[in-house]
C-alpha cells in the first residue's frame, strides 16, 4: 500500500516505531511508523510509511523483505498480483543496462553493484564537466570564501554577544540575588528591634532581674552538660513561669510578630533577664526557659555571645550562623541574633547595678533577648536555585569575614563553614576564570555572591567549536552544491520546459488549499500489533490477501456506522466522525465506539484459511481539527491538530484487542442518549491513566461494550437475543427498535429470541448467539434449539 504524498507532505519531527512488547511470543510485531508534527501551517497528520520492527527474526515483512528471493519468484506472470514492472516503462531500460553491464563483463550483477555502477558513472560525467566549463570551479570557490567568511564573521560576533551578555546575566542575577537576601535578613531582624522597645517601655517585665537576683542567688547546678559545653543554671520556678509573666510574653510577641508577617521565618523568640534563660516563645506558645546563666556559663559559643554584647559593647546586631538545627519540618539552617537591653541611669524604675560578665563588671546590664530565623525557609522562597538553573550558571553565597564567635555553635557544631551561605551543586568548579563576584553589605556582614558557568568553554557558548566546524562543512557543502546545480543547469537547460508549460508549473507553486476547521470530530485508530498462527510462512500475495480482506471488511464497518474512512497507510487505519459530515460530538463519539468495538469483535473472530489470526489495538480522541486539501499532486483530504495527535497516541500506548478513549471522548460516550456505554478507568501500577509523551499523565478510559440501556446488559424474562449479532436487548428497548436494525451494530435483524430463562449476567454481549453460553439449559432451552 502507497501512502499518499499529500498525507505525508510536512516536517516529520519524530518517528515511532512500535517495538513487540505488546504480543508474546507467539505473535510477529508489524508496526506502522506514525508522527505527528507541528509544520508552518499548523499541526500535521505525518506518516512515515511502514516500518517493521527486525528485532524478531519471524516478523513477516523480515523475512519477505530480506529473505529468500524465490518467495517473490511465484509473482512473475500472474494475472492476479500487481507487478510494478508490467506497467512501467523503465523495465526495459533495466533490462538494457544488465545487458550492458554482462556484456562488459560484470557478471552476477546485484541491485547493489547497479547503484554503484551508476553512482561511478554520475561521478565521473560530474567531473568531466567541470573539465569542460572551468567557470563553475571559479564560481563554485567563490562560494565556499563568501560563505566561509561571513559564517566566521556571523560566529564570532554572535559568541561576542552571547560572552557579554552571559557575563551582563551573571552579574544581574548575583548582585539581585544578593541584594533580595540582605533586604530580607534586614527586614527579618525589625520584630528584634521591636521587642527591645517593647520590653524597655512597656514595663512588664521590670521586675524579672530583681526577682532572679545576682549569681549566686537561686542557683540550682553547676558545670550541666549540654549540647556544645557546660552551664551554670539558676532556679527560675516561680519566676518565669508566672501565668501573667507568661500571658504578658505572648501578648508582646505575638503582636509584633503579626504585625511584621513574616510567614515563619521567625520561630523562636527568647529573653534573658540577667543574662538568664527565662522565657521563649515557639509553636505559637509562650513557656519559661532552661534557666541558663549565660554570664557565668563555660559554654563557649554562650560565653561568647555575653561578652560581644555587653563587655565588648557589639556595634547593631550579633549574628551568628547559619548553623543546622531541628525544626518540626525536620533539620534546617538557622541564624540566630542577639541584641542587649540596658536598665536606664535615672528615672523611678531605674535599676543601678553591676553584673559580672564571664568576670568583667558591667554596669546597667538589663539582659538580652535573642530570635531565630529559618534561613533554609527563606532560601527556599527566593526560588534561587532555579533561577540561576534556568540560566545555566552556578553560585556561591558567602561572608567574606570569618565568624567570631570561636570555633562551635550553640549546638556544639564547628563553625568553619558558616561563611557559606548557600551554594549550587558545582560551586566548589567556579574560579577567576569562569565566574565573577558581586558585593553586597547586610547586617550580617559584606556578603559576596560569585556567579559563574562550569565547562571546558567557560564563558563561551557550548555550540561554539560545533559552530565553526558547521560553517567549515556547510561552506563546503554549498560550494559542491553550487558545482552540482551548475552543472546540471548546463546539461538540462531546457529539460523543466520540455516537461510542463510554464502557467502550469506556476499554478503548482501557488500551492492552492482549501481548508475548513471542524469543532468537534472524534478520531479514531488501529494498528496491527501481530500475527499468531503460521504467518511467518506466507507468501507476499497471501499476506497482502489477508490484509485486504482485514481492510475491506472494516471499509465496510465504517461505511455501516457512517464514519469517514480518512487513511490506510501500511498496517495504520483512521477513521473520523463529525467530519467532512458535521454531527454534534456526542453522535460522532458514539459512531466511533461502535465502530471499533465491531472492529475488534471482527478482527478477533477473522483467521485466514491457513488459521492465521491478526491483533490489533485502537486508540480514540476528540477535539476540535483542521481539514482540507493539500497539494495539486494526488490531493487527499487530510486532517491537521492535537486531537489526531492525541488520537494517534492513544492508539500507541493501547494494547493488544483494547479500545483506549481520551477522557473527552469518555464524555462525550456517557452523555449518548440512545446508548450505554461500558468504560473502565485505565489502571498501571495503582496509577490511572497512561503517560503521553508531551502531555503527561493522562486519564483514560478503556471501552468495554454498549448497549441501548442498563437493563440490556444482562439477561433477564423478557429480554431477547438478537439474530445474527447476538446482542442483547431488554422488553422495552426491543419494543422501542422493533422495527430498526440493531442498535448496537446496526446490523439488520432477522430474527429476535426471547429469553425465558433465570437472569444472567452477560460476559461478552459481542459474541454471536449461536456461541454465547446465555441459555437456561435447565429450562430445556439452548442456542441450537431457540434459533
Amino acid at each position: 500500500m502507497k501512502s499518499d504524498p499529500s498525507y505525508t507532505k510536512g516536517t516529520i519531527a519524530s518517528t515511532t516505531t512500535r517495538r513487540p512488547t505488546d504480543t508474546d511470543s507467539t505473535t510477529i510485531s508489524l508496526a506502522s511508523t506514525n508522527s505527528i508534527s507541528r509544520g508552518s501551517g499548523g499541526n500535521n497528520t505525518t506518516n512515515t510509511g511502514t516500518s517493521a520492527s527486525y528485532a524478531t527474526s519471524t516478523n513477516i515483512w523480515a523475512k519477505l523483505l530480506g529473505g529468500n528471493e524465490s518467495v517473490w519468484d511465484g509473482l512473475d506472470g500472474r494475472d492476479d498480483v500487481y507487478d510494478d514492472h508490467n506497467d512501467n516503462n523503465d523495465h526495459d531500460d533495466l533490462i538494457s543496462t544488465k545487458s550492458r553491464y554482462e556484456n562488459e563483463g560484470i557478471c552476477g550483477t546485484t541491485p547493489l553493484k547497479i547503484c554503484c555502477m551508476g553512482a561511478w558513472y554520475e561521478t565521473r560525467h560530474f567531473f568531466e564537466t567541470l573539465g569542460k566549463h572551468p567557470v563553475i570551479i571559479v564560481v563554485s570557490l567563490a562560494v565556499f570564501g563568501l560563505v566561509c567568511g561571513l559564517g566566521m564573521w556571523a560566529v564570532e560576533s554572535e559568541r561576542e554577544a552571547f560572552v557579554k551578555d552571559r557575563m551582563d546575566t551573571a552579574k544581574f542575577v548575583a548582585r539581585e540575588t544578593a541584594e533580595y537576601f540582605a533586604n530580607e535578613f534586614r527586614r527579618s531582624m525589625v520584630p528584634l528591634y521591636a521587642l527591645r522597645e517593647a520590653i524597655q517601655y512597656s514595663q512588664q517585665f521590670d521586675a524579672l532581674p530583681s526577682l532572679i537576683g545576682n549569681y549566686p542567688s537561686n542557683l540550682q547546678a553547676e558545670n550541666v552538660a549540654i549540647l556544645g559545653g557546660d552551664m551554670t543554671q539558676r532556679n527560675i520556678t516561680g519566676v518565669c513561669d508566672q501565668p501573667q509573666v507568661l500571658a504578658d510574653w505572648k501578648s508582646m510577641v505575638t503582636k509584633i510578630s503579626d504585625e511584621h508577617d513574616l510567614n515563619g521565618l521567625i520561630f523562636r523568640y527568647r529573653l534573658w533577664p540577667k543574662n538568664v534563660a527565662c522565657l521563649e516563645f515557639k509553636g505559637g506558645e509562650a513557656m519559661m526557659d532552661s534557666g541558663m546563666d549565660a554570664s557565668y556559663s563555660p559554654h563557649p559559643f554562650w560565653s561568647q555571645v555575653v561578652i560581644d554584647i555587653q563587655v565588648d559593647r557589639w556595634n547593631g546586631l550579633h549574628v551568628f550562623g547559619p548553623f543546622e538545627a531541628k525544626l518540626p519540618s525536620g533539620v534546617a539552617d538557622v541564624f540566630c541574633t542577639h541584641i542587649p537591653l540596658w536598665t536606664s541611669t535615672t528615672g523611678e524604675n531605674a535599676f543601678k547595678d553591676v553584673v559580672k560578665v564571664q568576670g568583667t563588671d558591667v554596669q546597667n546590664v538589663w539582659g538580652f533577648t535573642m530570635l531565630y530565623l529559618n534561613w533554609s525557609a527563606m532560601k527556599e522562597r527566593s526560588n534561587m536555585y532555579e533561577r540561576f538553573e534556568n540560566v545555566n550558571m552556578e553560585f556561591e553565597l558567602f561572608r567574606e569575614e570569618e565568624p567570631r564567635l570561636g570555633d562551635v555553635g550553640p549546638k556544639g557544631l564547628p563553625t568553619k563553614e558558616m561563611t557559606k551561605l548557600a551554594w549550587s551543586e558545582q560551586a566548589d568548579k567556579l574560579n577567576e576564570g569562569n565566574s565573577v563576584e558581586v558585593k553586597t553589605e547586610s547586617l550580617h556582614g559584606i556578603w559576596i555572591n560569585r556567579v559563574g558557568v562550569v565547562g571546558d568553554n567557560g564563558w563561551n557558548p557550548e555550540w561554539w567549536p560545533t559552530a565553526v566546524a558547521s560553517v567549515v562543512v556547510a561552506s563546503f557543502i554549498l560550494m559542491v552544491l553550487t558545482a552540482m546545480t551548475m552543472v546540471k543547469s548546463y546539461l538540462h537547460k531546457d529539460l523543466v520546459n520540455r516537461m510542463l508549460p510554464k502557467q502550469a508549473i506556476r499554478k503548482l507553486q501557488r500551492g492552492q488549499t482549501v481548508v475548513e476547521k471542524y469543532n468537534i470530530v472524534t478520531v479514531f485508530f488501529a494498528d496491527i500489533v501481530g500475527y499468531t498462527g503460521a504467518a511467518g510462512s506466507m507468501r507476499p500475495a497471501q499476506v497482502m490477501k489477508m490484509l485486504n480482506e482485514l481492510y475491506t471488511e472494516l471499509d465496510k464497518l465504517a461505511e455501516k456506522h457512517q464514519v469517514y474512512k480518512v487513511e490506510t497507510v501500511g498496517n495504520q487505519y483512521m477513521v473520523v466522525a463529525g467530519a467532512p459530515e458535521r454531527v454534534t460530538g456526542r453522535v460522532g463519539a458514539q459512531r466511533v465506539a461502535l465502530f471499533a468495538l465491531d472492529a475488534i469483535n471482527f478482527v478477533s473472530k477473522y483467521q485466514t484459511k491457513e488459521g492465521d489470526k491478526i491483533l490489533i489495538r485502537a486508540g480514540m480522541a476528540s477535539g476540535p481539527t483542521v481539514a482540507g486539501v493539500v497539494g495539486q499532486a494526488m490531493p487527499r483530504y487530510c486532517f491537521f491538530g492535537e486531537t489526531v495527535d492525541f488520537a494517534s497516541k492513544m492508539e500507541s500506548t493501547s494494547k493488544k484487542m483494547k479500545i483506549q478513549v481520551s477522557e473527552m471522548t469518555y464524555r462525550l460516550l456517557l452523555d449518548c442518549v440512545n446508548l450505554k456505554f461500558v468504560m473502565t478507568k485505565r489502571m498501571e501500577g495503582g496509577i490511572a491513566g497512561v503517560e503521553i509523551k508531551g502531555k503527561g499523565q493522562q486519564l483514560t478510559f478503556w471501552i468495554e461494550k454498549a448497549s441501548p440501556c442498563e437493563k440490556c446488559f444482562e439477561l433477564a424474562t423478557g429480554s431477547f437475543a438478537l439474530v445474527p449479532c447476538g446482542h442483547i436487548m431488554c422488553a422495552d428497548c426491543n419494543e422501542k427498535y422493533k422495527m430498526l436494525p440493531c442498535p448496537t451494530c446496526r446490523c439488520k435483524v432477522d430474527d429476535r429470541v426471547e429469553w425465558r430463562g433465570k437472569p444472567t449476567k452477560i460476559v461478552d454481549e459481542s459474541v454471536e448467539v449461536e456461541h454465547a453460553p446465555v441459555f437456561d439449559e435447565e429450562a430445556g432451552l439452548t442456542s441450537e434449539t431457540m434459533l
